[in-house]
């Protein structure tokens, strides 16, 4: 059974025609049944008569009315210092344990 050799290409190329057509079909019918992604969003949310919802907020970040102003920020700063000169001290001697074996 001799196939001539045009008929050959003839088939590949129709064959290869059909797989593409298929890819196409399947492409578009997967484009058409895709779902559609958005971002959404809403209003913040506000309390009666136009109020903030947190009950808080108006004085959340009223640092000029915090009641111990000098001892709470004193206090804060001692403990970023400490934090801050322990870690290296930690560091060393955990380093030391490790190579002690």
């Amino acid at each position: 059974a001799y196939i001539h050799a045009e008929g050959l290409f003839a088939a590949r190329g129709s064959m290869s025609s059909a797989l593409v057509n298929a890819a196409r079909r399947a492409l578009t019918q997967r484009a058409r049944t895709a779902p559609v992604r958005s971002f959404n969003t809403s209003a913040p949310m506000r309390g009666g008569d136009g109020e903030p919802a947190y009950i808080h907020a108006e004085k959340m970040y009223d640092i000029g009315a915090t009641k111990g102003r000098a001892a709470v920020f004193g206090a804060a700063c001692a403990a970023v210092v400490l934090i801050g000169g322990y870690i290296p001290v930690y560091a060393i001697q955990f380093q030391q344990r490790k190579a002690a074996g």
